[in-house]
């Protein structure tokens, strides 16, 4: 919503209300004119024309019911995109891992090559301090959104999609059904799709050509090998036009198969292959995405939005791969999402060292009648009875960090809830103490 809000506030008043937003991202969207309220209030729609929502949003909440008592017009997001997006070329990101990333880098690559695109992100990128942004070229570049089934109200000229993995089944009710709405989606776009090689399996009776990409021999982009350093990954590719090799300041396989996904297709869109390397070696990625916050103390601080047990487990691959103990702080995200991946979720902290679970953040979901609070903590702890398992509340956590971290820890942070805040108060309070 609030790339929408950054979007919409180039031609018009823009105001919205979140009690859950984070004061850096209220604070950027106070700077560009946008009036952001802590609280939901029928007061707040006073003058308003028109009122967009989310898919989070209940039907009894006090503006929503204000709106329509009003008979102010209502507009899904969504709706409101792609009504922006008419008369130019729409590339889409979509798949259920690595969609911000990957848009992130289309956005650095079509910007570093001179086609001054418009973007849409669901995160924001680093070395911009932006999620979205307007240009003057013919490119609109945008995240598509499978959690509520609206990217199905897009029709792109091409996308790409990174995966297809077991993920708001609340929403399509069980993997069949999210298969069918990826075929749906691949079904709307225009002229073809750059699809990851485990996808291919998935998308039947696909008349548009189909690029694959990824690992296996029939890859028409290659990944060939990776290599993690402190610079980064390494990466050799096999593409039409030859073999490349090239390092990405961003750290994982995933982030390479990303950056494999990116170049191919740039490339199909006629910007030179060495132009796509070139701007790849410098996208810093995005927020909450494998984030180095810094080092102090000899303690070396990630933060990271990961909150299913895929994303878990690859972030923790990634970071293994600097050979330092892992001191892992996951905030569960969703009773819903917890429920039905409760065991995949403490089988992907496998690579933690030390792990701290924080109580759920419900994301609005209302708490099940019969629900422990210290469910997942039996789990984990039940899964690696050797490992030190901890439960913490948020006032009790800066307290077991400073009686638990050591001079040469990685510190992570994981879960997209209000855990970021969390970083950076660790990071502030580290980083002052030297």
């Amino acid at each position: 919503m609030s790339a929408l809000a950054i979007l919409l506030s180039r031609h018009h008043q823009v105001s919205g209300s979140d009690p859950s937003i984070a004061p850096a991202l209220q604070h950027q969207l106070n700077r560009m004119g946008v009036q952001v309220w802590l609280q939901h209030d029928p007061e707040h729609l006073s003058g308003a024309e028109l009122v967009i929502l989310s898919s989070a949003i209940p039907e009894d909440n006090v503006e929503l019911q204000a709106a329509l008592t009003l008979q102010i017009p209502l507009r899904h997001r969504v709706d409101v995109l792609v009504e922006l997006s008419q008369g130019m070329r729409l590339l889409a990101v979509a798949g259920t891992h690595g969609k911000g990333t990957t848009t992130g880098m289309l956005g650095h690559v079509f910007r570093q090559t001179d086609q001054d695109p418009s973007l849409f992100n669901g995160a924001e990128l680093v070395q911009y301090d932006q999620r979205a942004w307007w240009g003057q070229g013919r490119y609109f570049i945008a995240e598509m959104d499978e959690s509520d089934g609206s990217f199905l109200k897009w029709t792109p000229a091409l996308a790409l999609i990174t995966n297809i993995d077991a993920d708001h089944l609340n929403f399509w009710g069980d993997m069949n059904g999210l298969l069918q709405g990826f075929n749906l989606f691949s079904a709307r776009v225009e002229e073809g799709l750059v699809i990851h090689d485990s996808v291919l399996p998935n998308l039947k009776n696909q008349s548009k050509p189909l690029i694959p990409y990824g690992r296996s021999p029939e890859c028409l982009f290659r990944l060939l090998h990776t290599e993690f350093t402190s610079a980064g990954t390494a990466i050799r590719v096999a593409t039409p036009d030859g073999m490349r090799e090239f390092t990405i300041p961003l750290l994982g396989e995933h982030n390479a198969q990303n950056a494999i996904g990116a170049l191919a297709l740039s490339t199909l869109e006629g910007v030179s292959l060495d132009a796509v390397i070139e701007a790849l070696t410098t996208y810093r990625g995005i927020r909450r995405r494998l984030e180095r916050k810094g080092e102090a103390r000899g303690v070396l601080v990630f933060d990271d939005h990961a909150d299913h047990p895929t994303e878990i487990a690859r972030t923790l691959g990634a970071l293994q791969s600097l050979g330092r103990p892992i001191f892992c702080v996951l905030q569960p995200h969703r009773y819903s999402r917890v429920q039905a991946v409760l065991r995949q979720y403490a089988a992907a902290l496998d690579l933690a060292n030390t792990i701290v679970l924080l109580p759920i953040f419900s994301a609005g979901e209302t708490k099940p009648p019969d629900w422990k609070e210290d469910i997942v903590h039996q789990v984990v702890h039940e899964l690696y009875p050797q490992r030190a398992v901890h439960f913490s509340t948020r006032a009790e956590l800066p307290t077991l960090l400073q009686n638990r971290l050591r001079k040469g820890d990685l510190l992570l942070f994981l879960g997209p809830g209000d855990i970021s805040e969390i970083a950076e108060q660790a990071w502030q309070h580290l980083s002052s103490s030297i």
